[in-house]
């Protein structure tokens, strides 16, 4: 028997917006003059819309309560979503939220590196 993974496309949106763009910020790092001011523009664009997108799939998928209220919510999101996920999580979740929180921590930094390491790889070998 085989387990199938139901993942909804507002997450994988999620985790390949945090790839990219965590992988590019490494890159730019690396360097020594960095990457331009308008990558931080679409970073925040592309973060804020992906975490809004699964929220509110996600509130509806765990019947959460306050998935209707978009605006009020985006804007909360907005402001305090460094604080707002993991109480969610935990709230829908219990302690499997741990796993989550772990896997998009490592996701988060773990681009971050892989782009830093691929510019030191090209920087010797180019």
């Amino acid at each position: 028997m085989q387990a199938s993974l139901n993942i909804s496309k507002s997450t994988l949106y999620f985790c390949l917006s945090i790839s990219v763009l965590q992988a590019a910020y490494g890159f730019g790092a690396a360097q020594s003059g960095g990457l331009p001011t308008t990558l931080d523009i679409w970073q925040a664009l592309a973060l804020y819309w992906a975490l809004a997108w699964w929220f509110i799939s996600d509130s509806r998928a765990n019947i959460a309560n306050w998935h209707d209220q978009y605006m009020d919510m985006g804007m909360f999101l907005y402001i305090a979503w460094i604080f707002l996920l993991p109480y969610y999580l935990f709230k829908s979740r219990g302690w499997k939220a741990l796993f989550m929180i772990v896997f998009f921590l490592g996701l988060y930094f773990g681009a971050y590196f892989a782009g830093a390491f691929l510019y030191l790889i090209l920087d010797i070998f180019i």
